[in-house]
């Protein structure tokens, strides 16, 4: 039977030894992603060797599952997660699960399932040269606020590699979110809270820009695969047009340049940021969904 425990920061280089054998487009793929939103998921790990289960306990809503990550008898951890479901009186559920794994659930179980689209979840994924140019008619706005920014500011990009300025980064993060939100205690403001906590043991980049010695935009994020970064955070202060566009395109071409594609995450059903990432013109979008077990 499948023993779960709370995940804790210690669990990094487990979930990456499962990780390493089963790469994903998803951002959910990084244990980053995954722990700093854990104030939300409270998950538990439990693992049989070949695959990791993650379990997440949110709260008011039925316990559920991420497919099982790891390389084997996929059958046979899929029993084993029905099993140990079942020694609890639950069904099955899957969240955040790719197009590639839904098919192979339905192609690997003679169980019932409905699959539901989780579209406020779906990644945007760009090509990295296109972050970098913003060539094309249909960026013609994102390279007018860039030059903007070239030709107004006396600006400095610096690499986030020591606890000084990470420190400066999540005061400023704390300022700039808290604002927007309104809400100090808000599920994003602790997630970036424990993202910086964490950012040198997790093995994250990072990146500012500085004007007049003060940080007016930043970004962080890591490999995902072989032909994929990640951005998980890029923030900028509204009062430097063009900061947004400055920061993309230099964390880009500074330190992704060698990846085909970026992937900048889920719009998690907000308009504005939907918006945003649509007007970016993705190459392509991660799906996801919600699976559950039909029962009688």
């Amino acid at each position: 039977m499948l023993e779960f425990k709370c995940v804790s920061a210690a669990d990094f280089e487990r979930y990456n030894k499962f990780r390493e054998s089963d790469l994903t487009n998803a951002s959910e793929g990084v244990f980053a992603t995954m722990f700093i939103w854990n104030r939300y998921y409270n998950m538990e790990f439990a693992d049989n060797g070949e695959f990791l289960f993650i379990r997440f306990n949110i709260k008011n809503k039925v316990p559920s599952y991420f497919f099982p990550i790891g390389k084997g008898d996929l059958h046979r951890a899929l029993e084993q997660l029905f099993e140990y479901a079942q020694s609890r009186g639950e069904k099955v559920c899957f969240r955040l699960v790719s197009s590639e794994n839904a098919q192979k659930l339905k192609s690997i179980t003679d169980r019932q399932f409905s699959f539901t689209p989780s579209r406020d979840s779906f990644d945007y994924v760009y090509l990295t040269e296109k972050m970098i140019s913003l060539s094309g008619k249909k960026l013609h706005s994102k390279r007018n606020h860039l030059n903007y920014f070239f030709e107004n500011y006396d600006f400095e990009y610096v690499c986030v590699n020591e606890p000084q300025l990470l420190s400066e980064c999540a005061e400023k993060a704390r300022l700039w979110v808290g604002a927007k939100t309104k809400n100090t205690n808000s599920f994003e403001l602790g997630a970036m809270e424990s993202y910086f906590n964490h950012y040198f043991e997790f093995n994250q980049k990072g990146a500012v820009l500085k004007v007049d010695g003060e940080i007016v935009a930043m970004t962080f994020g890591e490999r995902l695969n072989s032909d994929m970064a990640l951005i998980q955070i890029e923030l900028a202060d509204d009062n430097y047009r063009g900061a947004y566009q400055a920061i993309n395109k230099l964390f880009c071409e500074n330190e992704w340049k060698g990846y085909r594609y970026v992937n900048r995450e889920e719009d998690m059903g907000l308009d504005g940021l939907r918006r945003a990432k649509t007007s970016y013109q993705p190459e392509l979008l991660v799906e996801k969904y919600y699976i559950e077990e039909e029962t009688e």
